[in-house]
Protein backbone atom coordinates (compact mmCIF):
# COMPACT_ATOMS: atom_id res chain seq x y z
CA UNK A 1 0.00 0.00 0.00
CA UNK A 2 2.44 2.78 0.86
CA UNK A 3 4.36 1.69 -2.38
CA UNK A 4 1.42 2.42 -4.23
CA UNK A 5 0.60 5.57 -2.94
CA UNK A 6 4.62 6.89 -3.17
CA UNK A 7 3.64 5.73 -6.93
CA UNK A 8 0.89 7.43 -6.97
CA UNK A 9 2.31 10.75 -5.68
CA UNK A 10 5.44 10.46 -7.90
CA UNK A 11 2.78 9.41 -11.28
CA UNK A 12 0.94 12.89 -10.55
CA UNK A 13 4.17 14.72 -10.17
CA UNK A 14 4.93 13.90 -13.51
CA UNK A 15 1.81 14.51 -14.80
CA UNK A 16 2.23 18.18 -13.59
CA UNK A 17 5.78 18.27 -14.40
CA UNK A 18 4.85 17.40 -18.12
CA UNK A 19 1.33 19.76 -17.88
CA UNK A 20 3.26 22.52 -16.40
CA UNK A 21 6.03 22.41 -19.51
CA UNK A 22 2.86 22.17 -22.11
CA UNK A 23 1.36 24.99 -20.87
CA UNK A 24 4.91 27.09 -20.57
CA UNK A 25 5.22 26.20 -24.02
CA UNK A 26 1.94 26.83 -25.53
CA UNK A 27 2.10 30.61 -23.51
CA UNK A 28 5.54 30.56 -24.89
CA UNK A 29 4.41 31.50 -28.48
CA UNK A 30 2.46 34.33 -27.13
CA UNK A 31 4.73 37.73 -27.98
CA UNK A 32 5.99 39.58 -25.00
CA UNK A 33 4.66 42.60 -26.06
CA UNK A 34 1.45 44.35 -26.78
CA UNK A 35 -0.04 43.09 -29.33
CA UNK A 36 -1.45 45.10 -32.60
CA UNK A 37 -4.35 44.72 -34.37
CA UNK A 38 -4.06 47.18 -37.52
CA UNK A 39 -7.56 48.28 -39.12
CA UNK A 40 -6.08 49.73 -42.33
CA UNK A 41 -9.35 51.84 -42.33
CA UNK A 42 -10.46 55.33 -40.70
CA UNK A 43 -12.58 54.00 -37.56
CA UNK A 44 -15.76 54.11 -37.49
CA UNK A 45 -16.47 51.52 -40.20
CA UNK A 46 -16.85 48.11 -40.43
CA UNK A 47 -13.38 46.36 -40.10
CA UNK A 48 -13.08 48.99 -36.46
CA UNK A 49 -16.52 47.71 -35.60
CA UNK A 50 -15.30 44.05 -35.17
CA UNK A 51 -11.64 44.61 -34.05
CA UNK A 52 -12.37 46.21 -30.94
CA UNK A 53 -14.73 44.18 -29.21
CA UNK A 54 -12.54 41.35 -30.06
CA UNK A 55 -9.85 42.75 -29.29
CA UNK A 56 -10.65 42.87 -25.51
CA UNK A 57 -11.73 39.20 -25.69
CA UNK A 58 -8.66 38.19 -26.91
CA UNK A 59 -6.77 40.28 -24.02
CA UNK A 60 -8.43 38.57 -21.63
CA UNK A 61 -7.62 35.01 -23.34
CA UNK A 62 -3.98 35.62 -24.46
CA UNK A 63 -2.98 37.42 -21.08
CA UNK A 64 -1.37 39.70 -23.22
CA UNK A 65 -2.46 43.37 -24.13
CA UNK A 66 -4.30 44.01 -27.33
CA UNK A 67 -4.44 47.28 -29.05
CA UNK A 68 -6.59 48.40 -32.24
CA UNK A 69 -4.44 50.56 -34.41
CA UNK A 70 -6.01 52.24 -36.83
CA UNK A 71 -3.98 53.09 -40.18
CA UNK A 72 -6.35 54.27 -42.96
CA UNK A 73 -4.96 55.05 -46.60
CA UNK A 74 -4.65 53.98 -50.69
CA UNK A 75 -8.10 51.29 -50.02
CA UNK A 76 -6.54 49.38 -46.92
CA UNK A 77 -2.95 49.11 -48.50
CA UNK A 78 -1.04 51.29 -46.46
CA UNK A 79 -1.95 49.41 -43.13
CA UNK A 80 -1.95 46.22 -45.03
CA UNK A 81 1.47 46.29 -46.14
CA UNK A 82 2.75 47.75 -42.19
CA UNK A 83 1.33 43.73 -41.39
CA UNK A 84 2.93 42.11 -44.55
CA UNK A 85 6.50 43.94 -43.31
CA UNK A 86 5.82 42.88 -39.69
CA UNK A 87 7.95 40.52 -37.40
CA UNK A 88 6.46 37.27 -37.79
CA UNK A 89 6.12 37.36 -33.98
CA UNK A 90 2.30 36.99 -33.31
CA UNK A 91 2.26 40.89 -32.22
CA UNK A 92 0.93 42.75 -35.46
CA UNK A 93 -2.47 41.49 -36.80
CA UNK A 94 -4.41 42.90 -39.33
CA UNK A 95 -8.04 42.52 -39.64
CA UNK A 96 -8.92 43.25 -43.35
CA UNK A 97 -12.04 42.55 -45.48
CA UNK A 98 -12.13 39.82 -48.28
CA UNK A 99 -11.47 42.23 -51.06
CA UNK A 100 -7.79 41.76 -50.03
CA UNK A 101 -7.87 39.00 -51.85
CA UNK A 102 -8.47 40.10 -55.54
CA UNK A 103 -6.05 43.20 -54.90
CA UNK A 104 -3.51 41.41 -57.42
CA UNK A 105 -6.18 42.15 -60.15
CA UNK A 106 -7.01 45.87 -59.17
CA UNK A 107 -3.91 47.12 -58.25
CA UNK A 108 -1.03 47.43 -60.99
CA UNK A 109 1.52 48.22 -57.83
CA UNK A 110 1.61 46.22 -54.79
CA UNK A 111 4.59 46.26 -52.48
CA UNK A 112 3.32 43.26 -50.86
CA UNK A 113 1.94 39.89 -52.50
CA UNK A 114 -1.18 38.55 -50.27
CA UNK A 115 -0.93 34.74 -51.02
CA UNK A 116 2.90 35.01 -50.20
CA UNK A 117 3.34 37.78 -47.46
CA UNK A 118 0.13 37.16 -45.54
CA UNK A 119 -0.89 34.48 -43.15
CA UNK A 120 -4.68 33.41 -42.61
CA UNK A 121 -5.43 32.86 -39.33
CA UNK A 122 -9.87 32.90 -39.51
CA UNK A 123 -12.46 34.88 -41.35
CA UNK A 124 -13.99 36.10 -37.77
CA UNK A 125 -17.43 37.14 -39.46
CA UNK A 126 -19.08 38.64 -41.63
CA UNK A 127 -21.96 40.83 -42.54
CA UNK A 128 -24.26 42.25 -45.68
CA UNK A 129 -23.39 45.42 -47.73
CA UNK A 130 -26.54 47.60 -47.12
CA UNK A 131 -27.34 50.37 -50.10
CA UNK A 132 -28.53 53.43 -48.21
CA UNK A 133 -29.22 57.40 -48.63
CA UNK A 134 -29.41 60.44 -46.54
CA UNK A 135 -32.64 60.54 -44.79
CA UNK A 136 -33.66 63.45 -47.15
CA UNK A 137 -33.38 61.73 -50.62
CA UNK A 138 -36.75 61.67 -51.69
CA UNK A 139 -36.78 58.33 -53.07
CA UNK A 140 -38.06 55.30 -50.86
CA UNK A 141 -37.57 52.35 -52.90
CA UNK A 142 -34.63 51.06 -54.56
CA UNK A 143 -36.83 51.46 -57.89
CA UNK A 144 -37.51 55.16 -56.72
CA UNK A 145 -33.60 55.50 -56.23
CA UNK A 146 -33.03 54.25 -59.53
CA UNK A 147 -35.28 56.60 -61.37
CA UNK A 148 -34.01 59.42 -58.35
CA UNK A 149 -30.52 58.96 -60.09
CA UNK A 150 -31.23 58.63 -63.89
CA UNK A 151 -33.07 62.25 -63.04
CA UNK A 152 -30.04 63.16 -61.41
CA UNK A 153 -27.58 62.40 -63.48
CA UNK A 154 -23.93 63.26 -63.42
CA UNK A 155 -25.17 64.77 -59.87
CA UNK A 156 -26.08 61.74 -58.40
CA UNK A 157 -22.94 61.37 -55.85
CA UNK A 158 -21.97 57.94 -54.21
CA UNK A 159 -19.67 58.03 -50.99
CA UNK A 160 -16.57 55.64 -52.25
CA UNK A 161 -15.00 54.44 -49.04
CA UNK A 162 -11.76 53.25 -51.33
CA UNK A 163 -11.59 52.84 -55.11
CA UNK A 164 -11.13 48.46 -55.16
CA UNK A 165 -12.77 48.50 -51.71
CA UNK A 166 -15.66 45.24 -52.08
CA UNK A 167 -18.26 48.56 -51.45
CA UNK A 168 -16.68 50.05 -54.30
CA UNK A 169 -17.43 46.60 -56.24
CA UNK A 170 -20.60 46.16 -55.46
CA UNK A 171 -21.86 49.67 -55.93
CA UNK A 172 -19.97 49.04 -59.70
CA UNK A 173 -21.75 45.83 -60.33
CA UNK A 174 -25.50 47.91 -59.05
CA UNK A 175 -24.50 50.60 -60.95
CA UNK A 176 -24.24 48.58 -64.06
CA UNK A 177 -27.20 46.62 -63.65
CA UNK A 178 -29.43 49.55 -63.24
CA UNK A 179 -27.90 51.50 -65.81
CA UNK A 180 -26.83 54.78 -63.79
CA UNK A 181 -23.45 56.45 -63.30
CA UNK A 182 -22.31 58.92 -60.35
CA UNK A 183 -20.13 60.85 -59.02
CA UNK A 184 -17.46 59.17 -56.54
CA UNK A 185 -15.45 60.93 -54.29
CA UNK A 186 -13.47 58.57 -52.78
CA UNK A 187 -12.71 58.87 -48.42
CA UNK A 188 -10.09 57.12 -46.22
CA UNK A 189 -12.32 54.65 -45.22
CA UNK A 190 -16.45 54.02 -44.42
CA UNK A 191 -16.28 56.22 -41.49
CA UNK A 192 -15.85 59.44 -42.87
CA UNK A 193 -17.65 58.32 -45.95
CA UNK A 194 -21.13 57.48 -43.29
CA UNK A 195 -20.35 61.00 -42.22
CA UNK A 196 -20.60 62.49 -44.97
CA UNK A 197 -23.69 60.61 -46.60
CA UNK A 198 -24.91 61.69 -42.67
CA UNK A 199 -24.78 64.84 -43.51
CA UNK A 200 -26.13 64.75 -46.60
CA UNK A 201 -22.83 65.99 -48.29
CA UNK A 202 -22.87 62.46 -50.78
CA UNK A 203 -26.37 61.19 -51.68
CA UNK A 204 -25.60 57.46 -51.11
CA UNK A 205 -22.83 54.80 -49.88
CA UNK A 206 -22.83 50.91 -49.44
CA UNK A 207 -21.95 50.18 -46.04
CA UNK A 208 -21.64 47.34 -43.53
CA UNK A 209 -24.68 46.75 -41.80
CA UNK A 210 -23.03 46.50 -38.61
CA UNK A 211 -21.42 49.86 -38.82
CA UNK A 212 -25.11 51.61 -39.96
CA UNK A 213 -27.72 49.82 -38.26
CA UNK A 214 -27.98 51.96 -35.39
CA UNK A 215 -28.44 54.86 -37.80
CA UNK A 216 -30.95 53.24 -39.97
CA UNK A 217 -32.89 52.16 -36.30
CA UNK A 218 -33.06 56.06 -35.57
CA UNK A 219 -33.78 56.83 -38.83
CA UNK A 220 -30.77 59.05 -39.47
CA UNK A 221 -30.38 56.81 -42.81
CA UNK A 222 -32.58 55.24 -45.40
CA UNK A 223 -32.19 51.61 -46.64
CA UNK A 224 -32.70 50.19 -50.16
CA UNK A 225 -31.74 46.78 -50.27
CA UNK A 226 -29.03 44.64 -48.67
CA UNK A 227 -26.53 42.84 -51.24
CA UNK A 228 -26.87 39.44 -50.05
CA UNK A 229 -28.59 36.63 -51.32
CA UNK A 230 -30.97 36.24 -48.27
CA UNK A 231 -31.51 39.18 -46.20
CA UNK A 232 -30.19 39.96 -42.60
CA UNK A 233 -31.36 38.29 -39.70
CA UNK A 234 -30.32 41.45 -37.98
CA UNK A 235 -32.67 43.64 -40.31
CA UNK A 236 -35.21 41.62 -41.66
CA UNK A 237 -36.79 44.49 -42.97
CA UNK A 238 -34.81 45.59 -45.53
CA UNK A 239 -35.31 43.38 -48.88
CA UNK A 240 -32.47 42.49 -51.01
CA UNK A 241 -31.83 43.53 -54.18
CA UNK A 242 -33.22 40.99 -56.13
CA UNK A 243 -36.68 41.34 -53.84
CA UNK A 244 -36.26 45.14 -54.29
CA UNK A 245 -36.55 44.44 -58.26
CA UNK A 246 -32.62 44.25 -58.85
CA UNK A 247 -31.93 40.21 -59.63
CA UNK A 248 -28.50 38.95 -59.81
CA UNK A 249 -26.66 41.76 -58.37
CA UNK A 250 -25.15 39.95 -54.49
CA UNK A 251 -22.01 40.74 -52.91
CA UNK A 252 -21.28 39.46 -49.17
CA UNK A 253 -18.28 40.42 -47.12
CA UNK A 254 -16.35 38.85 -44.74
CA UNK A 255 -13.52 40.20 -42.41
CA UNK A 256 -10.28 37.79 -42.24
CA UNK A 257 -7.74 38.27 -39.41
CA UNK A 258 -4.11 37.66 -40.69
CA UNK A 259 -0.72 37.85 -39.59
CA UNK A 260 2.87 38.18 -40.83
CA UNK A 261 4.06 35.51 -43.73
CA UNK A 262 6.53 33.51 -41.38
CA UNK A 263 4.91 33.23 -38.44
CA UNK A 264 5.38 30.00 -36.54
CA UNK A 265 2.38 27.89 -37.17
CA UNK A 266 2.08 27.33 -33.10
CA UNK A 267 1.43 30.88 -32.97
CA UNK A 268 -1.26 30.64 -35.55
CA UNK A 269 -2.75 27.82 -33.67
CA UNK A 270 -2.85 30.03 -30.64
CA UNK A 271 -4.01 32.75 -32.23
CA UNK A 272 -6.75 30.64 -34.07
CA UNK A 273 -7.97 29.03 -30.97
CA UNK A 274 -7.93 32.62 -28.62
CA UNK A 275 -10.10 33.76 -31.40
CA UNK A 276 -12.98 30.90 -31.47
CA UNK A 277 -12.63 30.48 -27.66
CA UNK A 278 -13.34 34.79 -27.75
CA UNK A 279 -16.36 34.10 -30.98
CA UNK A 280 -18.05 31.35 -28.66
CA UNK A 281 -18.21 33.85 -25.52
CA UNK A 282 -22.08 34.70 -25.46
CA UNK A 283 -21.35 38.65 -24.77
CA UNK A 284 -18.91 38.97 -27.67
CA UNK A 285 -21.53 36.80 -29.91
CA UNK A 286 -24.30 39.65 -28.61
CA UNK A 287 -22.52 42.41 -29.21
CA UNK A 288 -21.93 41.11 -33.05
CA UNK A 289 -25.55 40.13 -33.37
CA UNK A 290 -26.44 43.69 -32.59
CA UNK A 291 -24.13 45.07 -34.87
CA UNK A 292 -25.33 43.12 -37.67
CA UNK A 293 -22.41 40.18 -37.91
CA UNK A 294 -22.63 36.94 -38.54
CA UNK A 295 -19.71 35.20 -36.67
CA UNK A 296 -18.01 32.58 -38.78
CA UNK A 297 -14.17 31.16 -37.11
CA UNK A 298 -13.17 29.47 -40.16
CA UNK A 299 -10.16 27.42 -39.63
CA UNK A 300 -6.93 29.21 -41.38
CA UNK A 301 -6.96 26.09 -44.34
CA UNK A 302 -10.50 26.51 -44.45
CA UNK A 303 -9.97 30.56 -44.70
CA UNK A 304 -6.70 30.47 -47.57
CA UNK A 305 -9.01 28.12 -49.68
CA UNK A 306 -11.82 30.31 -49.50
CA UNK A 307 -9.47 33.17 -50.55
CA UNK A 308 -7.99 31.51 -53.60
CA UNK A 309 -11.44 30.77 -54.57
CA UNK A 310 -12.63 34.15 -54.59
CA UNK A 311 -9.17 35.35 -56.34
CA UNK A 312 -10.47 33.08 -59.53
CA UNK A 313 -14.48 33.55 -58.71
CA UNK A 314 -13.68 37.66 -59.78
CA UNK A 315 -11.30 37.40 -62.06
CA UNK A 316 -13.61 37.40 -65.20
CA UNK A 317 -15.97 40.29 -63.28
CA UNK A 318 -12.78 42.75 -62.55
CA UNK A 319 -11.54 42.11 -66.21
CA UNK A 320 -15.44 43.02 -67.73
CA UNK A 321 -15.69 45.76 -65.22
CA UNK A 322 -11.48 47.21 -66.62
CA UNK A 323 -11.18 48.53 -63.78
CA UNK A 324 -6.97 49.11 -62.80
CA UNK A 325 -5.93 50.97 -60.11
CA UNK A 326 -2.49 52.49 -59.33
Amino acid sequence: MPTTHFANKTLLGVLALVFFLCASHSYGQVPSKTIRIIVPFSPGGGADSLARPLANHLKDRLGQAVIVENRPGAASNIGTEIVARAAPDGSTLLINTDGIAIYPYLYTKLNYDVFKDLVPITFVAETPLVLASNKSLPANTLKELIAFAKIEGNKFSFANPGLGTPHHLAFELFAKQAGVTAVQPVYKGGGPALQDVLAGHAQVGMFTLGAVIGHITQGNLKPYAVMTEKRAASAASIPTMSEAGLPGVHAGLRFVLMAPKGTSPQTISLLYKATIESLQDPALRDTYAKQGFEILGTTPEETEKIMKQDYLRWGPILKQLNLKLD
